[in-house]
């Protein structure tokens, strides 16, 4: 039995799904959808995506390990900047950037 649904629905569930990816781990797969374009399509703005979002999880991690718990402030505003940044902008990254079929918006 042969399922034609099946292809017309692959590319939208596979989008969708790594763009919520970087959402659902809190930020710490921010790479993932980037690494994965890059691979695919070889562009060289794809690889300074990827650089980019490694970049923002390095930053992110090591001002992680280095904030108190009670933070304030400046501090407090940079880490918010960085989960943001990792999260929703490496989901929005992900579903604009993602190809998508011919006709399709």
């Amino acid at each position: 039995m042969k399922v034609v649904a099946g292809a017309g629905l692959r590319t939208p569930v596979v989008r969708a799904g790594f763009a919520v990816l970087p959402v659902v781990s809190l930020g710490l797969l921010c790479p993932v959808p980037s690494l994965v374009l890059a691979l695919r399509r070889r562009a060289r703005a794809d690889w300074w995506a990827f650089a980019g979002f490694s970049a923002v999880l390095a930053a992110w991690v090591t001002e992680l390990a280095l904030t108190p718990d009670d933070t304030h402030g400046v501090l407090f505003a940079s880490d918010l900047l960085l989960i943001l940044l990792s999260m929703a902008g490496a989901s929005l990254h992900a579903w604009t950037v993602w190809p998508r079929r011919a006709g399709q918006r």
